[in-house]
């Protein structure tokens, strides 16, 4: 099917540019992938290659479960034996680390769980967290970080606030790491996939869970790069040899 694009042409006007063409999907609720520019087409012929989604991984998408204004007495900038710290979405950097902060307006670090009826609240395993809202315009749609181990087992947990994702594993051993999963989700040409699957200024669990993926045994080399402490470009460059294309 052809997809055209609409780009002002200065006077008032709008002109049709063609951006390529995509293929509707087998199964009638899963997402459509529409190239919005001409050099995406080439990407989504790579994307629909890919065998794997995130379940092949091991991980199922949730929403972060902590609603602030309906938990706002529990909110505290102390910490104390019966408080955990809250995780906002503004300690997922744009650079793809975990920063521990609550800087923001109305933003505190702290969530007192008071007995089991907040244990639902609480996550004390690793996983990967995605901010929920970002817009076409920014750099990067997918901005994703590891919740690290040793941040929940200084801590005894955290609470994640409702404008996160979590991507969580399935079971105690996930095919792949989770910092292999962040730095995927993190990559220039994912990103690039990402835009061609949504159409609002939301990151839902749905069309992340829809996302194309690489096999979980093509990955050995992200991996080692990944546990290497390897930069963005090296990361990104890996990242388009597992989906063979170039940005």
């Amino acid at each position: 099917m052809p997809t055209a694009t609409l780009v002002g042409t200065g006077d008032g006007r709008l002109r049709a540019h063609a951006a390529g063409a995509f293929e509707l999907p087998a199964a009638p609720d899963e997402p459509w992938l529409a190239p919005r520019t001409p050099a995406q087409a080439e990407l989504l012929a790579a994307g629909r290659s890919q065998p794997a989604r995130l379940a092949d991984w091991g991980y199922r998408v949730s929403t972060g479960p902590l609603v602030w204004n309906r938990h706002k007495p529990q909110l505290t900038a102390t910490q104390a034996a019966d408080c955990l710290p809250l995780v906002w979405a503004e300690s997922v950097s744009a650079d793809g680390r975990f920063r521990f902060r609550a800087e923001k307006k109305n933003h505190l670090p702290y969530c007192r769980i008071r007995d089991r009826r907040d244990h639902w609240l609480v996550v004390r395993a690793p996983c990967v967290l995605v901010q929920r809202t970002t817009a076409k315009e920014q750099a990067r749609r997918l901005i994703a970080a590891e919740l690290p181990a040793a941040f929940l087992a200084a801590h005894g947990g955290a609470v994640v606030e409702n404008h996160l994702n979590m991507i969580r594993p399935l079971d105690a051993c996930p095919r792949v790491p989770a910092a292999v999963l962040a730095a995927l989700l993190n990559a220039r040409v994912v990103d690039e996939l990402f835009r061609c699957i949504s159409g609002s200024v939301a990151v839902s669990a749905y069309e992340l869970s829809a996302l194309p993926l690489p096999a979980p045994d093509r990955l050995d080399e992200l991996t080692a790069l990944v546990a290497a402490g390897a930069g963005r470009a090296e990361l990104d460059a890996a990242c388009e040899r597992l989906y063979g294309c170039t940005l």
